[in-house]
């Protein structure tokens, strides 16, 4: 079926579906084990983390899976798809990690910098549905985080060690570019 679709179509339907894939299995997944606490920088709340703020951020993350899938389907520069899957797991681990251990950073702000920076900088602006998803995401993430849940400190420091995982793919693929 998907070769039947134009190239068009293709690339999109493979990666928002894979967004939409994560997102049910995080449903599934949190069904089954439950939301966590909210756990602040200095406390854990007596408040569970609602499914409006868990489940919408494996949506962009998603869209990460979907690209490495598409870049290996089409059979892109090897060396940038398996880049973007190291770093996909390396991002995904810092963050899933917050759901079993409190830490002090956000899991949130971790994949929403690394994807905002991955999709301004390395896509250079070429989906503005994926920026508009990233922001509106972003939007989510600080209403609850620093206005209902008073802690700017783990969104800043998650943001900030999102930044610090993209900037070394960046600079590899600069120096790959610069070779070609």
């Amino acid at each position: 079926m998907l070769s039947k679709l134009k190239p068009s179509v293709k690339e999109p339907f493979i990666i928002y579906s894979t967004g939409l894939i994560l997102i049910i299995l995080s449903v599934i997944f949190f069904s089954i084990r439950g939301y966590p606490l909210v756990s602040t920088a200095t406390e854990i709340l007596n408040i569970y983390t609602p499914p409006i703020y868990m489940i919408p951020i494996f949506f962009p993350y998603g869209i990460l899976i979907g690209e490495v899938i598409w870049s290996w389907n089409e059979q892109k520069k090897q060396s940038n798809y398996i880049l973007l899957i190291i770093e996909i797991i390396i991002i995904g681990l810092f963050s899933f990690i917050r759901y079993f251990i409190s830490i002090p950073f956000s899991g949130h702000a971790i994949i929403l910098s690394f994807y905002l920076l991955h999709e301004a900088v390395n896509n250079r602006f070429n989906y503005p549905l994926r920026i508009l998803i990233g922001i509106a995401i972003l939007i989510l993430t600080l209403i609850y985080k620093v206005y209902l849940w008073n802690d700017p400190i783990t969104f800043l420091l998650g943001a900030l060690l999102g930044v610090v995982l993209w900037i070394p793919g960046f600079f590899f693929r600069l120096k790959i570019s610069k070779r070609e």
